[in-house]
């Protein structure tokens, strides 16, 4: 695990290397830079697999020149296949493996791997670089094409050499909307994310990108009838195979272990197949939000070597107070908050690789919103469109008046603005979109100066759960879940590893059929079954409660001097996106709902600030 970055062209040696330092956190064991005429390329190192200096990076072998970020988790197998073919080995790396596989076979070489990875593959014979990233984007990858081609790790690794940093309006929009920027998007309008499963080739300032892996293709496989036991025997074998592969390490690895299901069934299957592992849980002094007894009693149970710690309104705000210290691009998850401590706890006893269950919500239907989106829907199908629609519009209109702007208990103003989109949706991504949204399409054109036309559209590739499904494994999962986790663990300088999007599980998971997934009311059935055979189902069968912090409370009670020092005329002013006296009337809201004792939509309250915050630190200083 590491940090990479590339500069292909005429660029500032000052800002170069301030854009170098600025990955520091995400390998402090090595650095070293290779350069070429106009090309510049480095790599900070967190040693995981051969900790000596000759696993380092840059990697060259004969024209090849390599920065690689992940892992490659059946390099040794792909390593035989090269010696089969002639190839020797001075390393016991999969970056000397990725780099000869590469040789030998070119960009096809990538099929053959199971791992997480974004990589540049600089080739001296034709000054041409290709960039890399694995197929459903746990590592990130930006870049840039103003002045030559950039890419880094993160964006602020892109920042320093960014000459115009005028913002992406639709990217604004998005995070106001959803919390987090999805696609190829970022919140400028000239830096890119490399989008997951896709290559990017650039050579004399000429750029190509195209897909070497897409999860709709595993939906066109042909499919035996299999009964419900036979799918559950080819998951569970593969679930062992996939989480014993993601422990091969030269260094101690743990498991997140938050009680819920997915990250259970990690450390269960690992606990009973692999060996003895370590296991951290963060517990919260709020019992509405924890769930540490329900992971200390499956640890217990397991025999994992158990550590805990309870998460305190001190703790949280200190990691808020540097929140874009971690991110660096507008990020409303505010989970990254005890993700930041717990990858903390684990860092302090000593482990370097952490395993975590992101993925399962996604592949399996672990999330209620999807039933509840399905019964909704339905339901809105049994009124014609062209009779809601009257009554869609007519409560568009009376929140446009300004009617209910005074209206500040119960929120009255935001139901509306939602309710009128929920009756308006014609398909189900209409209603998904409406329903998953912290702001209607109306809110938002009050709230920002530039708005797309229509806002964003959703477009399912089916109309049923498995649509939903698919559709936040492309956008909230890589956009949100795995920048949360890799920004987390990265800036405590430790490897996140996500077991369950081996990509071999998501293909078989999206050919599976639905009812395998949700059955009589039943969230993540099959998984169930396979949990049962380790745990007692009383560790399981229980309302799901997600990783996040008692936002609400904390802020009403010891924060409200943060809204206070970034909410204010001039600064929101200066921004130049929003309404200002939009803004301002929200923050009116918010202390009227307080002074109350009512909880007023905070998200919205905690997006604006968490914004204003990243404008502060990575735009413009005031």
């Amino acid at each position: 695990m590491c940090g990479i970055s590339g500069y292909i062209g005429k660029f500032n040696e000052h800002d170069i290397k301030v854009s170098m330092e600025s990955l520091a956190h995400r390998g402090p064991d090595a650095f070293d830079v290779f350069t070429e005429d106009d090309v510049t390329l480095a790599h900070r190192r967190l040693s995981i697999l051969d900790l000596s200096e000759h696993a380092n990076q840059p990697f060259n072998f004969e024209y090849l020149t390599l920065v690689f970020n992940g892992e490659l988790y059946n390099y040794r197998e792909v390593r035989t296949e090269l010696a089969k073919e002639g190839y020797t080995f001075s390393t016991n790396s999969d970056t000397e493996v990725l780099i000869k596989a590469f040789h030998k076979w070119g960009k096809d070489s990538i099929n053959r791997f199971i791992g997480m990875f974004a990589f540049a593959m600089y080739d001296k014979r034709d000054k041409s670089i290709l960039l890399c990233r694995d197929r459903v984007g746990v590592k990130p990858l930006y870049y840039t094409l103003e002045n030559g081609l950039v890419f880094g790790s993160e964006m602020r690794s892109i920042i320093p050499v960014l000459k115009n940093k005028e913002t992406n309006p639709e990217s604004i929009y998005e995070y106001f909307r959803f919390g987090y920027i999805s696609d190829d998007k970022t919140i400028f309008s000239n830096v890119k994310k490399l989008s997951p499963g896709y290559y990017l080739h650039y050579k004399e300032g000429k750029t190509s990108l195209f897909p070497y892996w897409d999860a709709k293709d595993a939906l066109k496989t042909s499919v035996p009838e299999l009964s419900d036991k036979e799918w559950e025997r080819r998951l569970h074998e593969l679930l062992i195979d996939a989480f014993s592969k993601r422990m091969i390490s030269d260094v101690p690895v743990g498991v997140f272990l938050s009680g819920g299901i997915d990250s259970s069934l990690v450390a269960s299957l690992l606990q009973k197949n692999y060996g003895n592992i370590h296991t951290f849980t963060i517990g919260f002094d709020d019992e509405r939000y924890n769930e540490a007894h329900i992971a200390k009693e499956v640890a217990q149970h397991l025999g994992t070597t158990h550590t805990e710690f309870t998460l305190n309104i001190s703790d949280a705000y200190d990691t808020l107070q540097g929140f874009y210290d971690i991110y660096s691009e507008p990020f409303a998850d505010s989970s990254g908050i005890p993700s930041t401590i717990v990858s903390k706890l684990a860092a302090d006893a000593g482990i370097k690789v952490v395993l975590s269950g992101e993925g399962g919500d996604e592949l399996f239907c672990g999330y209620s919103r999807y039933n509840d989106v399905m019964v909704l829907h339905n339901k809105l199908k049994k009124i014609p469109h062209p009779i809601r629609k009257p009554f869609s519009s007519l409560a568009k209109g009376i929140d446009n008046s300004g009617i209910l702007n005074k209206l500040y208990r119960g929120n009255t103003e935001h139901k509306v603005a939602a309710g009128a989109e929920l009756i308006g949706s014609q398909s189900l991504g209409d209603t998904y979109n409406a329903y998953i949204a912290n702001q209607s399409h109306d809110e938002l054109k009050a709230l920002l100066k530039d708005v797309p036309g229509n806002g964003i559209e959703i477009d399912l590739i089916s109309e049923n759960m498995e649509g939903l499904m698919f559709y936040d494994m492309k956008t909230y999962l890589p956009d949100d879940l795995l920048v949360k986790m890799d920004r987390a663990t990265m800036h405590n300088s430790i490897e996140g590893r996500e077991p369950f999007l081996d990509h071999r599980i998501i293909e078989l998971a999206l050919q599976m059929p639905e009812n395998l997934k949700y059955r009589n009311g039943q969230s993540k059935w099959i998984l169930r079954q396979i949990l049962g055979k380790y745990v007692p189902d009383k560790f399981f069968n229980r309302p799901k409660k997600g990783f996040s912090i008692p936002i609400f409370k904390w802020f009403s009670e010891h924060l409200d001097n943060m809204f206070a020092h970034f909410l204010t005329h001039e600064r929101i002013e200066k921004t130049g996106i929003f309404n200002t006296a939009e803004v301002l009337r929200e923050y009116d809201k918010y202390k009227w709902n307080k002074k109350h004792n009512k909880e007023y939509n905070i998200e919205k309250m905690w997006r604006l600030l968490s914004f204003m915050m990243w404008w502060d630190k990575w735009n413009e200083k005031l």
